[in-house]
C-alpha cells in the first residue's frame, strides 16, 4: 500500500475492515446455490452510479478522495461515481475521523448501513505523502467490491503468525488479535474471490516488511506493492464492470416476457419506454437468483429509482414504480445464480 520498493519499510497504519454484513438465505437453499451467490454478492449491478458524500473534512483531504474516484473511473468501467450533498441521496458516506483508522464497508454491504452512519473513513492525513492517495484508492476498491489481496486463498502465503501478531499488536496499528486475524491472517473463502491468482502488486495488497512471510520464499524479505492500480487490478475491474454497449441493451415491451440471457455472475440489460403515466410493475420470472435495479435514463446521467435482490430467497425480484409517459427506464439484472438448464425473463406490466 505504499510506493516503497525496497526491503526497508516505514511503520504504517493500515486499513482495518468492518465485520461483513451477514447474508441470510431461505430454508432449503443448497450449498452450491449459496456458494455462487456469495461469490458475487458484494459487487454492484453494472451501470450503477454510486453516489457519495462527505459528512466532514477539509477540502484538501476531500480532493484526494475525489481524485481517487476519478482514477478508478478513468480505467473505463461500467459503474460511475457522483458526489452529492444530502444524506438521502447518498450511498457512500465518507468521514475523516483520525481516531478511527481507515476503512470501508465492501460493495453492496454499504446499502445495509443506516443513513446516519459512515460507510468509509480515513484515519490519517491523505495530503502528507503519496500514501494518502494509495489509501484513498484502496478504500474505494473496497467500496466497489474488492477484498484484501493478501487474504486471497490462492496467494500461497504462509505467515510467521507470531511475528505478525507482534508487528500489528504494537504501534502504530495496535490491533487486538481478532483484528489481525480478520485483516491479515484469515483467508477468504475461494468462492468469494474472483480470479485464481494472487497479485502482490495490487492496490488491495498491504505492504509487509521482512520476516513476516515464510512462504512464498521470495517474499520473506517483504511484500512491496507500488501503491497504484496494477495491471491485474485494471483487468479485473474492467472484467466485472465492463462498459455497457448500447447494442447489448434489449427493449422490453409491456406485458411481454424478455429473456434474461446472462448466466451465473453475468448481467442482462434492458430498456422500457413508458406508454403512459402510471404505475408499472417490473419483475423477474423463472428460477434465477437475481439483483434487479431500475433507473430513469436522463440526458447526462441515470437516476436510480429502486432495486430488489431475490438471491437465496424463494421469490422473484419485483418493484412497482410510478413512470412518466415517453421516458426511458433502464432495467439492469445481475444474475447471481443460474441453475443448470434454467432460464428467466423480465416482464413489465
Amino acid at each position: 500500500m505504499s510506493k516503497l520498493t525496497n526491503t526497508k519499510t516505514t511503520k504504517r497504519k493500515y486499513c482495518k475492515q468492518p465485520a461483513p454484513v451477514p447474508r441470510s438465505f431461505d430454508p432449503g437453499i443448497t450449498q452450491q446455490r449459496k456458494s455462487f451467490i456469495l461469490g458475487s454478492h458484494w459487487k454492484w449491478v453494472n451501470g450503477t452510479e454510486i453516489k457519495y458524500m462527505f459528512i466532514e473534512g477539509p477540502e484538501p483531504q476531500k480532493n484526494v478522495v475525489r481524485r481517487a474516484f476519478k482514477i478508478w473511473k478513468d480505467v473505463g468501467i461500467g459503474i460511475s461515481f457522483k458526489e452529492v450533498s444530502t444524506v438521502g441521496e447518498s450511498m457512500v458516506r465518507i468521514g475523516f475521523d483520525f481516531t478511527d483508522g481507515s476503512w470501508s464497508y465492501v460493495g453492496r454491504d454499504i446499502l445495509t448501513i443506516p443513513k446516519t452512519d459512515r460507510t468509509m473513513n480515513f484515519g490519517w492525513d491523505l495530503t502528507a505523502d503519496s500514501y494518502g492517495m494509495t489509501t484513498a484508492i484502496h478504500e474505494i476498491g473496497h467500496t466497489i467490491g474488492f477484498q484484501h489481496e493478501h487474504q486471497s486463498p490462492f496467494s500461497g502465503i504462509v505467515w510467521d503468525t507470531k511475528a505478525v501478531y507482534k508487528e500489528f499488536s504494537g504501534p502504530p496499528n495496535s490491533w487486538p488479535k481478532k483484528e489481525i486475524d480478520t485483516n491479515i491472517i484469515n483467508k477468504l473463502p475461494a468462492n468469494q474471490v474472483k480470479g485464481s491468482k494472487w497479485d502482490p502488486k495490487s492496490i488491495m495488497e498491504y505492504e509487509f516488511g521482512p520476516k513476516l512471510v515464510l512462504k512464498p520464499v521470495k517474499y520473506k524479505m517483504g511484500i512491496f506493492p507500488p501503491g497504484i492500480l496494477s495491471a491485474n487490478d485494471i483487468k479485473g475491474v474492467k472484467s466485472f464492470y465492463p462498459v455497457i454497449a448500447q447494442k447489448s441493451i434489449q427493449k422490453v415491451q409491456p406485458k411481454k416476457s424478455t429473456v434474461i440471457k446472462a448466466g451465473t455472475g453475468g448481467q442482462s440489460d434492458f430498456v422500457f419506454i413508458a406508454p403512459s403515466t402510471n404505475k408499472f410493475t417490473f419483475e423477474t420470472t423463472g428460477k434465477l437468483d437475481t439483483v434487479m435495479v431500475i433507473s430513469e435514463k436522463g440526458k447526462t446521467e441515470n437516476f436510480y429509482l429502486g432495486g430488489d435482490d431475490d438471491s437465496g430467497l424463494k421469490k422473484n425480484a419485483k418493484l412497482t414504480l410510478p413512470l412518466v409517459k415517453g421516458r426511458q427506464y433502464l432495467i439492469n439484472v445481475r444474475v447471481t445464480y443460474a441453475p443448470a438448464s434454467q432460464s428467466g425473463s423480465v416482464i413489465v406490466s
